[in-house]
């Protein structure tokens, strides 16, 4: 029979010294796991949230949230443009040494960073980081590389009108913000310049920005294709550009965003990002309003962005990685990024989350616009294809034909379309 022992006598346990020592080790092991576990750090990079604003609403309202659901977990945020992002993952890949554990990138990145192997194959995983929610079916085509899926759509950049209600005492008449066309917009800052001398037209001119996709939008409702510029349909475009630039603001090449000048009144009238424009509308929804873009003579037209999120290959928080990508597509969280900052969700089902009022209002002006000719951001798809060098074109081209006053040359576009094409093995507007 096993005799029992009495620990208050340390004579009955003569390795009672090195029991107490074994204890000690154990508990500062222990302390040690738990400083681990406390310090257990998820890698977050991102393109998307590059304004002051933005970010300040993600580390504050959104991050928090997840932190709270994963004790012990904190989330490391940082914006970091798609070339810094690929570079840093390409650079930690070559090294052996990835830290990154989930990237928020645009379509234009994604084959590069397919290309490079630094992106997971999600393709088994659908049920772990999007279960039971309806994502954008067109933004997750663009997420599959032979036929695999490594990106989960996040979040559209779409385009709407933002309006300072001054404005509206010079509309057409017979004309609203539902029924504008290109021409009525036209005819509208006319009247403001000839009553006011107003410049009112504010337009983001600032190289590699949002003017691409704002006169992509216009060529889709005249008809024309995406990235096109030398089409009949283009030219039309081109030339409604032609005649609307006597009425843009004449610091618009400053403007990175129209924000600042719409909110202080420098400007009246831009057509932007859903999110710029959310930004001004929900500042003082009794001083602004809010409307889709314009139709032209075919139907309305917006350029669709894509903003989705990936695993890096290499991660070294896998299961954290994708419980984060679970956590940022569901639909109460996209509708609350919604709410807080504007941006269109990529989950069918978040605007069930949002009530009526100036949020839902900025997502359904959006959504008009998106009920017409849309069209995704292509990838440039040939070797050394560059986006950059796609709305470089489209830039060059708004300065030539409005800025420089050359107006519509049939020629010179097409001298620009062939640059665009050369950025693609089939080019899309083909």
């Amino acid at each position: 029979m096993p005799q029992n022992v009495n620990l208050n006598k340390k004579n009955d346990f003569k390795g009672g010294s090195e029991m107490r020592k074994l204890i000690g080790v154990l508990l500062v092991v222990g302390l040690l796991g738990g400083v681990a576990l406390a310090d257990t750090t998820l890698s977050v990079v991102s393109r998307v949230f590059s304004p002051p604003e933005e970010q300040k609403f993600i580390r504050e309202q959104i991050i928090p949230l997840f932190e709270a659901e994963n004790p012990g977990v904190k989330v490391d945020f940082e914006i970091l443009t798609d070339s810094e992002m690929l570079d840093k993952l390409v650079a930690q890949k070559q090294a052996g040494n990835t830290t990154i554990d989930v990237l928020i990138t645009y379509v234009s990145n994604f084959k590069r960073l397919v290309e490079a192997g630094v992106v997971a194959d999600l393709t088994d995983l659908m049920d772990v980081v999007a279960p039971n929610r309806t994502l954008s079916a067109g933004f997750l085509k663009q997420g599959q590389f032979d036929g695999k899926q490594y990106f989960i759509p996040f979040t559209g950049d779409d385009y709407v009108l933002i309006v300072n209600r001054k404005a509206l005492d010079y509309m057409p008449a017979g004309v609203s913000l539902n029924t504008l066309t290109y021409e009525d917009l036209i005819a509208w800052l006319k009247n403001i310049y000839d009553a006011t001398g107003m410049k009112a037209f504010a337009l983001p001119g600032v190289r590699m920005g949002l003017l691409t996709y704002i006169v992509g939008s216009s060529i889709l409702a005249y008809g024309g294709c995406f990235p096109d510029v030398s089409s009949e349909a283009a030219q039309a475009a081109w030339d409604m550009w032609y005649r609307l630039y006597p009425y843009i603001n004449d610091n618009w090449v400053t403007y990175k965003m129209v924000n600042d000048p719409m909110l202080r009144e420098e400007t009246w009238i831009a057509i932007t990002h859903v999110a710029r424009a959310g930004m001004v509308y929900l500042s003082d929804p009794t001083k602004f309003t809010l409307g889709p873009v314009p139709l032209g003579p075919v139907d309305r037209g917006s350029v669709a962005g894509n903003n989705s999120l990936a695993m890096a290959k290499y991660a070294p928080h896998k299961d954290l990685a994708l419980k984060f990508i679970e956590f940022m597509t569901r639909p109460e969280i996209q509708a609350k990024i919604a709410q807080g900052v504007s941006f269109n969700p990529a989950v069918a089902e978040a605007v069930n989350f949002i009530p009526p009022g100036p949020a839902r209002d900025i997502i359904e002006a959006a959504n008009i616009g998106m009920s017409g000719r849309v069209a995704f951001i292509p990838g440039p798809t040939a070797e050394g294809g560059d986006w950059g060098v796609v709305k470089q074109v489209f830039e060059d081209t708004f300065y030539y034909i409005c800025a420089r006053g050359k107006g519509v040359d049939p020629q010179y576009l097409e001298l620009q379309q062939s640059i665009i094409d050369q950025q693609y093995i089939e080019p899309p507007c083909k």
